[in-house]
């Protein structure tokens, strides 16, 4: 018998065996199964491992149909939102960065301020004051204020167009209608005094706020301290017109010496030789000087004399005839514009003849006298201008011709160009001279005759 006929035997026992003990058979399939799971799971595992650490060819995972492609897709779009997760965290942190840095900037530039910054919400109560404003307007702590609560302590209002008011009622009102309407707010200045008594002058200018979609959040107040300013303005002002009452008076003093000189001496002519037959030739120098010294006093007088002035439309074409016939001017007028403006005919033909008799006297060698007049209408006003051809004014006398008795005239009080610097200012007006060695040219600006209203020509 061989080896096979043993094993065979040897089976067929165990066979028997096993299956005369039911217990060890179920052993020995429990056994296999185990065993075959193992084997399975083993198997599985490193076929996943395969697929997911083997990395095919592009060509063939872009199909589609590749059991990879939808695997190799999924996990590019899952690492591009990693990506973009990241940067969308970098850009929050920045964008949170930058806010508190320009809320801080924002903060130390209204913190640093010398004018006084103050927002109010629509309803007009202050939200927001930098400390240049508590200081200014004497409160420590603002907040919750309402504007009229704010600025009760305005007086004496003064706005850009030349109007003024005794309280803040029309300052509240017209911020008010920013708040509501975001119009443009008139800039004005006020007296103002503190809730400690202390007298201050306030520059106040204002704008409507507005969120980025447009709708009006509020208004926000700028406040400027202008008393040390208006009181140098004043000092300068005071200054200036000491000036001008000092050559005023010296003109007076040296017109009025030269005249009682020349009296003093024929005087004492007549006491010595009062038979001579010259006497009467003295005399009349006496009265000449007389009613010399009378011209500058009345002269003086009109000049200092508070005018009324008269508003109806006055036509300057007629008087600008009337005038240069009388001094002998030749006069050049263009045929348009209307030269029209609001104003009193007797004192603006004053003014112009006194303009012309100065042209008269300043043409050289009797060459003829020629005027050439333009005009110019633009925002209710008219610009005209009177040129002649006269030897005009040094440049170093340009600054003291409207001061009161200068004069470069060896007969004259130099109250005539005075005169008319104080006429054109009275109706609202100004004027200014420039000169040349070939003539002077006089611009005058007055309000045209279609800004009064009801006037009549």
């Amino acid at each position: 018998m061989g080896t096979f006929g043993h094993t065979l035997v040897l089976g067929l026992v165990l066979v028997k065996l096993l299956l005369q003990n039911p217990l060890l058979l179920k052993l020995l399939v429990a056994t296999f199964l185990v065993l075959l799971a193992v084997l399975v799971g083993m198997v599985a595992m490193r076929s996943l491992r395969t697929n997911l650490t083997y990395k095919p060819e592009p060509e063939k995972v872009a199909n589609a149909d590749h059991p990879l492609f939808n695997l190799a897709t999924y996990n590019a779009v899952i690492q591009q939102m990693r990506e973009q997760e990241k940067e969308l965290k970098l850009l929050r942190q920045q964008e949170r960065d930058s806010a508190a840095a320009s809320e801080n900037i924002s903060e130390a530039v209204l913190s640093n301020l010398s004018s006084g910054v103050v927002f109010f919400d629509r309803a007009g109560t202050v939200r927001q004051v930098n400390n240049a404003a508590k200081s200014i307007l004497g409160y420590a702590s603002p907040w919750g204020f309402h504007i009229r609560d704010l600025f009760r302590g305005m007086s004496e209002v003064r706005w850009t167009d030349g109007s003024a008011s005794n309280s803040a009622a029309r300052f509240v009102s017209e911020m008010e209608r920013t708040m509501r309407e975001g119009s443009p707010f008139q800039r004005v200045e006020a007296e103002y005094c503190t809730p400690a008594g202390e007298r201050r002058v306030l520059g106040v200018g204002a704008s409507a706020v507005r969120s980025k979609k447009g709708d009006i959040l509020g208004v926000s107040c700028l406040i400027a301290d202008l008393t040390q300013i208006t009181e140098l303005s004043r000092q300068v002002r005071l200054r200036e017109n000491l000036a001008s009452l000092g050559e005023m008076s010296a003109g007076i003093a040296h017109e009025f010496k030269n005249s009682l000189a020349t009296i003093s001496g024929y005087a004492q002519m007549l006491v010595k030789d009062a038979s001579a037959s010259s006497s009467g030739g003295f005399a009349a120098k006496i009265a000449q000087e007389t009613e010399a010294l009378a011209r500058i006093v009345t002269e003086f007088l009109d000049f200092a004399r508070p005018h009324s002035v008269a508003r109806q439309t006055v036509d300057l074409h007629a008087i600008l005839q009337d005038c240069a016939q009388e001094t002998g001017i030749d006069l050049h007028v263009p045929a348009a514009p209307p030269l029209r403006v609001a104003g009193d005919s007797v004192l603006l033909r004053q003014a112009i003849s006194n303009l012309l008799r100065n042209s008269a006297e300043a043409a050289a060698n009797g060459r003829p006298v020629q005027v050439s007049v333009t005009g110019m209408i633009e925002a209710n006003k008219l610009q005209l201008k009177l040129a002649d051809n006269g030897h005009g004014i040094p440049a170093e006398d340009l600054p003291k011709i409207f001061i009161p008795f200068f004069t470069t005239k060896a007969s004259g009080t130099g109250l005539g160009l005075a005169l008319v610097h104080r006429i054109i200012t009275e109706h609202g007006g100004s004027i200014t001279v420039d000169s040349g060695s070939e003539g002077t040219t006089v611009t005058m600006t007055l309000s045209a005759a279609t800004a009064v209203s009801g006037a009549e020509a």
